[in-house]
């Protein structure tokens, strides 16, 4: 799920303009762009198209440190993925 730096953004519009989902991204009442997670695609053209780098993947979002699964994958023991040996 991307987000804005908005620190980083100029304000451009570019990922407005690029972004191929309807009201994906728009731009909130300060000028800077909002990414609606809940219908975004994570296509990631407007992550791709930024011309300041601004857009920026969920893991670096500093709102939602201390959230999610962190390294331990929030499960205890061995992993359930392919190099599991049963």
């Amino acid at each position: 799920m991307p987000w804005v730096k908005e620190e980083d953004c100029i304000k451009c519009k570019i990922c407005v303009n690029v972004c191929p989902v309807e009201n994906a991204i728009y731009l909130k009442e300060d000028g800077y762009p909002y990414i609606n997670n809940n219908i975004c695609t994570r296509c990631g053209l407007c992550m791709e198209k930024c011309p300041r780098n601004a857009i920026r993947p969920n893991f670096e979002n500093p709102a939602l440190r201390g959230f999610g699964r962190g390294r331990g994958g929030g499960r205890m023991g061995g992993g359930f993925g392919k190099n599991r040996i049963w």
